[in-house]
């Protein structure tokens, strides 16, 4: 392994994109890929040691090949787009597995994804198993889409290299944080304690886990907490930029220590207040000291002035309890408005139920998404709005559940249900459900999003899937799907059942005189008759290229296929008018049976191998025949 080799295996594997999960991005990029280059696959492929893996993938269901057989490792090596027009025709990938077999790959292109430092970690490529020359428009939309892959990689790339500096130095201040020699933390605005060191905690005879639970006021000796709050409140309003103070705290045990703070706060980018840093040194044997010298001279004036003082901080305390009183109500009222603008703008419908199952909040887009007023959902049980018939006992032993044994499936978990609106019309809805306590009641909150637009996306995208886009008619994906319960209902009802491989003859030629054009609406016209040849209960299947299938069910004897096929052929006979073209087609068709009263042992795949070499051997007895084999 080269050097420049393990450094790029290294990059890959820091960047955490290798086996993760789909990423919306970048599956966009190969939608899009596919789209405008026409092909019918197309991923992006990071390359390890020893496989190419998708990152996102557009028309194939493997998730990796192994490296020695990709395409991709070229390009990676090279470092520069590759193009194969047609590999059967390339030395270089004429014989590979992923050429002579499925997903038999004709035209590639390939462009790397670097790493900021340059490094090749894999590609965008497009594939199609018919050979294919871009032009320089579809050439440069795909190094535009790669090069948006790439960006994306090496923003995050960067984004990981910024964390790992973040993460160094908040190391390096909780070091210096834990280790000081003084107490420090930092508190919030209310004075809560966001964050304490071990020293201060061994200055307050608390614990870590019971300060956090107090605030700077609870532990502040009641004669200094004035002078404190003064001093804060000119801090907050940036009369001073910090400030030092004597004062006492109170420790767990109920003693008075001396300590001597130095506080400084901390904004955010936008200037409002964020949290207080708080330096605290422990100076109690200096005051011990200084009292004794000046207790003698001061002990009248002193117990005056302390009764003095603990009247006024009685009246400071009484006076700043109303004042938290008024504010936390006028907060609280604040916080209400607050919650139900939010609730009432959200884009998802917001509703809560209580106990009984009555409805106590229903917001504007749940009016919106059900078609139910406010003032008609309030104080009407959930089941009578939009809970279907059918799933109204299970929402009752659900809540019940919950109530009698604390226990739900559902609750903290979005899951996909349907829900019916006033006007009966039944939607698919996403929802999750949670329980509040308050006060020893118990209310249910719900934020629901109707996804019909999103499950009708799902199956035009699964249809898309399963049928071939120039014909119409069922691909093999779809094939490989039905076959096997074709196979059980063939057994099941011991009847025949008859796969039906056709392949036009000479069509290769076709396509090289007049073009892919009217050879793509020849197969379409082929498509058409195949169809119109077949019955309701049997499947018409493009099975790759020029090759076609028809699953034939529910015969009673064999005598049926071949009147089938003969119909086929006849109705093939018959020419074709492409435009001013005017063609003559025929066909070599390959039959192969299951079923019966005693169904021979073989599994689907082989009953359509045997078919493809009965519709072989017809070729080779000439063309334009049948083959059956019994």
């Amino acid at each position: 392994m080269t050097s420049y080799e393990k450094l790029r295996l290294e990059k890959l594997r820091s960047l955490g994109l290798l086996d993760s999960d789909p990423d919306e991005f970048f599956d966009c990029i190969t939608r899009v890929a596919s789209t405008i280059l026409g092909t019918p696959i197309s991923v992006i492929s990071l390359v390890d040691e020893n496989r190419q893996w998708f990152k996102s993938k557009h028309g194939i269901d493997a998730s990796e090949t192994a490296r020695d057989i990709s395409f991709c490792t070229h390009a990676v090596s090279s470092g520069q787009q590759l193009i194969v027009e047609d590999a059967s025709n390339d030395e270089r990938f004429a014989s590979n597995p992923l050429v002579v077999n499925a997903p038999n790959i004709r035209f590639y292109a390939g462009i790397p994804i670097k790493s900021v430092e340059g490094y090749s970690l894999g590609t965008l490529c497009v594939i199609d198993s018919k050979p294919k020359r871009p032009n320089s428009s579809e050439l440069k939309a795909l190094n535009d889409l790669a090069q948006l892959a790439t960006k994306e990689i090496q923003f995050r790339e960067r984004m990981l290299s910024a964390q790992d500096s973040i993460d160094q130095a908040q190391s390096k201040f909780k070091s210096v944080f834990e280790n000081a020699g003084v107490g420090i933390a930092l508190v919030n605005p209310s004075g809560g304690w966001l964050q304490v060191n071990s020293e201060l905690c061994k200055i307050v005879a608390y614990s870590q886990a019971e300060l956090i639970n107090l605030t700077f006021q609870d532990i502040t000796h009641p004669e200094d907490l004035n002078t404190d709050l003064n001093l804060l409140d000119q801090l907050v309003t940036d009369k001073i930029d910090r400030y030092q103070l004597e004062k006492r705290y109170i420790r767990k045990d109920q003693a008075a220590i001396w300590v001597e703070i130095t506080v400084t706060k901390h904004t955010t980018e936008r200037g409002e207040l964020d949290y207080f840093i708080a330096i605290v040194k422990d100076i109690q044997s200096a005051k011990e000291t200084e009292f004794a010298l000046t207790a003698l001279r001061k002990t009248l004036e002193e117990k005056v002035a302390l009764r003095t003082d603990e009247l006024r901080l009685v009246n400071q305390s009484l006076s700043k309890a109303y004042q938290e009183k008024i504010e936390s109500e006028q907060e609280l009222q604040n916080k209400e408005l607050e919650l139900r603008t939010i609730l009432d703008n959200a884009n998802e419908a917001y509703i809560c139920m209580d106990d009984q199952g009555l409805v106590t909040a229903w917001n504007k887009q749940a009016e919106y998404t059900f078609g139910w007023p406010e003032q008609e959902a309030i104080g009407r049980k959930l089941e009578n709005l939009i809970i279907p018939p059918e799933s109204q006992a299970a929402h009752h032993h659900g809540m019940h559940r919950y109530l009698t044994e604390n226990k739900s499936k559902i609750l903290g978990n979005r899951i996909e249900l349907e829900a019916v609106r006033k006007d009966g019309v039944r939607i698919p809805i996403e929802l999750q459900v949670n329980a509040l306590e308050i006060n020893d009641q118990v209310l249910f909150t719900s934020f629901l999003r109707d996804i019909t637009e999103r499950k009708q996306l799902e199956n035009l995208l699964k249809n898309e899937a399963r049928n071939d886009p120039l014909t119409g008619l069922a691909n093999r994906r779809k094939l490989e799907e039905i076959l096997p319960i074709a196979f059980q209902r063939a057994k099941s009802n011991k009847v025949y059942l008859a796969l039906v491989f056709i392949d036009l003859d000479g069509f290769k030629l076709i396509n090289d005189t007049h073009g892919h054009q009217v050879g793509d609406q020849l197969l379409k016209e082929v498509a058409n008759r195949i169809n119109h040849c077949s019955r309701m209960s049997d499947t018409a299947v493009r099975y790759a290229g020029d090759e076609f299938v028809i699953v034939l069910e529910n015969l009673k004897n064999k005598q049926d296929t071949k009147r089938i096929s003969a119909n086929i052929q006849k109705i093939m006979a018959e020419p074709v008018q492409v435009g001013d073209t005017q063609l003559q087609i025929t066909l070599s068709i390959g039959i192969a049976y299951y079923g019966g009263a005693e169904p021979q042992a073989i599994e689907p795949l082989e009953l359509i191998r045997l078919a493809d070499k009965a519709m072989y051997t017809a070729k080779k007895n000439g063309k334009n025949g049948v083959v059956i084999i019994d």
